[in-house]
């Protein structure tokens, strides 16, 4: 858990990072050398990477690193996944809204439109991650798309909404690149950095406000990040008494499922009777802010339980119930 150093890292980084966010230059790189214009007046291509991750996959930040890129028209952008949290790369068509994610709708878990993009037309990656998670077997890891078009365009992933948008600036063929590939790794890292440090210093306050083992919080989701883990996600209750598990508020999507998984789409909705649980099946559903899921314990032993959605990410728990 992050100490008194690494929040002094945390705040340099959140310094370096306003350059990521905002319009305006990244260190020298602005008035880059003539020559090197000339060379880049050529089709190129640019990197973005879709999230991030800690090693043990228990923090991810919801970004695109960067959050903003300049280009050309005739360039293409190269996304590649960076998690195992789902995302997607979604232009939405003009005057449409964002919806709400279904992870039933193959219009937006699997990829839509052409490999180049104008600004007219729904063009999206599908879902991309770095391993198979949920019911998406085989994510794509990169996605690409040439812009034949200048214009300031916002993209979305549709798993996580509004929290996690990202634009590309295109300008017509030949004008000046304001940064280098270097600059937006820089300051892409950087931001990075401190969404997943700002996740550590989230996940320890919790455990802090945490004090009962009659309660579990499931996951915790804040300003770009996400914690994927229940918080004490081990716990030890007498026989006959009740363990609460609940989010704090609206996120990414998490069960707490015993027992055997339900097939999909089942395990999205509730299964098995909570109010005697002696063992055995027993599903939540997707959990909704303000409506807990109260198991009461009837038996004494150890009882494995996982989020269906993310327990590859390493989000499982267990309750041992003594008498």
């Amino acid at each position: 858990m992050p100490g008194k150093s690494l929040l002094r890292r945390l705040i340099l980084a959140v310094i370096s990072v306003t350059a990521l966010i905002l319009p305006v230059a990244v260190g020298s790189s602005a008035s880059a050398s003539t020559s090197e214009h000339a060379t880049w007046h050529r089709h190129h291509t640019w990197h973005v990477r879709v999230g991030a991750e800690t090693p043990d996959m228990a923090v991810t930040a919801m970004a695109f690193l960067p959050k903003n890129i300049w280009v050309d028209v005739g360039d293409t952008v190269h996304w590649t996944s960076n998690s195992a949290e789902p995302h997607t790369v979604t232009f939405l068509k003009p005057g449409t809204s964002l919806p709400a994610f279904d992870p039933s709708n193959t219009t937006q878990t699997q990829r839509q439109g052409p490999s180049s993009y104008n600004g007219t037309a729904y063009t999206n990656s599908g879902i991309m991650a770095t391993q198979p998670i949920f019911t998406f077997t085989n994510p794509a890891t990169s996605y690409r798309l040439r812009f034949t078009a200048a214009g300031d365009f916002t993209y979305y992933c549709l798993v996580h909404g509004v929290m996690m948008k990202g634009r590309v600036h295109v300008r017509p063929a030949g004008t000046p690149y304001p940064y280098t590939q270097r600059d937006y790794d820089r300051v892409g890292n950087h931001h990075a950095q401190a969404l997943l440090h700002n996740g550590l210093i989230a996940w320890r306050q919790a455990l802090h406000a945490q004090a009962t083992g009659h309660s579990v919080r499931v996951g915790i989701e804040g300003e770009g990040f996400a914690v994927m883990r229940f918080i004490r996600s081990h716990v030890v209750v007498h026989r006959g008494h009740t363990v609460r598990f609940f989010v704090a508020g609206p996120g990414a999507p998490h069960t707490v499922t015993f027992g055997q998984e339900p097939p999909i789409p089942a395990v999205l909705g509730p299964s098995g009777d909570p109010t005697h649980y002696a063992g055995g099946n027993l599903n939540s559903g997707v959990l909704q802010p303000g409506k807990p899921f109260d198991v009461t314990f009837t038996k004494t032993g150890r009882f494995h339980y996982i989020c269906a959605i993310h327990d590859g990410m390493g989000m499982v728990g267990d309750v041992t119930v003594v008498r």
